[in-house]
């Protein structure tokens, strides 16, 4: 009965560490997301203050991904074959 107990207890102190790493990138990815978003409104704040559009706008909005680490969220044209 005792070994039950403490298999039970390991069990629930191995999900509540899963919970809490769970947690930290939630944090973390929350945290993310938010910066990516303050990027992205100062670039169109900046492409729209430009008159930017079409190609040029594409490529501004590149090069600010590039910049600030968010490649992951850059414009790829499809190549045409």
């Amino acid at each position: 009965m005792e070994t039950n107990q403490r298999q039970k207890n390991m069990s629930k102190s191995e999900s509540l560490a899963k919970l809490m790493a769970l947690e930290v990138e939630a944090i973390a990815m929350g945290k993310q997301i938010k910066n990516e978003a303050a990027v992205a409104r100062q670039e169109l704040a900046d492409r729209q203050r430009k008159g930017l559009t079409g190609d040029a706008a594409i490529a501004h909005y590149n090069e600010w991904m590039q910049r600030y680490g968010m490649e992951h969220l850059k414009v790829r044209k499809e190549v045409e074959s």
